[in-house]
């Protein structure tokens, strides 16, 4: 990974011994400062609006952002435990956007839990990392954006790091006998999609504990406060202008040769167009079209399916 987590963990371990409410103080002594009837001026009129309405984007700590979200995960889930995070610590920074920050409904995000109401599709940390970033000044936006995603479907999550589940105040959670669920016993998955429903089931075969285990959610908690902390850590980079990471597979540049998004019509459409950054190969099989189809693909010619 290209993160100094170590560096970082320096900063904020003293924040961490001391209390979990200095974070929350922070965030009270901003709010009180705020008008009560503070809008928060992001605009609603189409993305040329937001576009000229976006909010001051100010460096946050990684960690600051980590540990809340763990947090948050047992109060609203994990699109909420993202979101709101990240706006809670740029409320609390104090500066010129603060109040507007502290004005965000971060509630509106509870829905994203589980996938989007539990329905197993796009995974509420990335759904809120999106929301969230997308509404951001001085960072380039949708590099930030597919970076996360990018990261979120190739990663073997979560980290297991000792000094980080230390500063995050994991586990909190315990086995049926009342064991906690260490690094050891929730173990790593990579999650091959941006699905709530792959990721879990993925990680489920691989741990053997069952989705509605509290292993489950010792789990999704501590990839929630991972997503955070690399969202932040992005957007600290992309504020920069440093941000040097993958936005997509390199292996869909082979694809991309056929599969590419066109604007093909009828009388000149060859082969199945493909409008997606994700990486291809998590769900369909690889051919190689000069030495015939392979796989999934075995005794089919091009004709039979273009």
């Amino acid at each position: 990974m290209n993160i100094n987590r170590r560096q970082a963990m320096g900063q904020i371990i003293g924040l961490v011994s001391v209390a979990a409410g200095g974070g929350i103080m922070a965030n009270a002594m901003a709010a009180d400062t705020c008008a009560g009837d503070s809008a928060i001026g992001i605009g609603s009129d189409g993305s040329s609006d937001l576009a000229a309405n976006l909010l001051t984007y100010v460096k946050v700590d990684p960690l600051a952002v980590a540990k809340r979200a763990y947090e948050d995960y047992g109060k609203g889930g994990c699109m909420y435990g993202v979101f709101d995070a990240i706006v809670k610590e740029l409320a609390a920074q104090g500066h010129e956007d603060a109040c507007k920050f502290a004005a965000i409904p971060t509630n509106i995000t509870v829905y994203g839990g589980g996938g989007v109401s539990g329905w197993g599709s796009l995974c509420g940390c990335v759904n809120a990392a999106a929301m969230a970033v997308n509404m951001l000044a001085g960072v380039d936006r949708t590099k930030v954006i597919r970076s996360v995603y990018h990261y979120y479907e190739s990663t073997s999550m979560p980290w297991g790091d000792s000094e980080f589940l230390t500063a995050i105040g994991a586990p909190t959670r315990t086995t049926n006998a009342g064991e906690p669920l260490t690094a050891e016993l929730i173990g790593q998955s990579v999650a091959k999609s941006i699905l709530c429903h792959t990721s879990v089931t993925l990680w489920s075969k691989q741990s053997k504990f069952g989705t509605s285990h509290a292993a489950k959610l010792e789990r999704c908690a501590q990839v929630t406060a991972e997503v955070a902390y690399i969202t932040a850590d992005y957007l600290n980079k992309a504020l920069d202008g440093t941000l040097d990471v993958a936005t997509v597979a390199d292996s869909n540049s082979d694809c991309g040769a056929c599969h590419s998004s066109t604007k093909r019509e009828p009388d000149t459409y060859f082969a199945t167009d493909v409008n997606s950054q994700m990486e291809c190969q998590s769900c369909h099989s690889e051919h190689d079209v000069s030495a015939g189809l392979t796989s999934a693909h075995a005794d089919y010619t091009c004709s039979d399916c273009h």
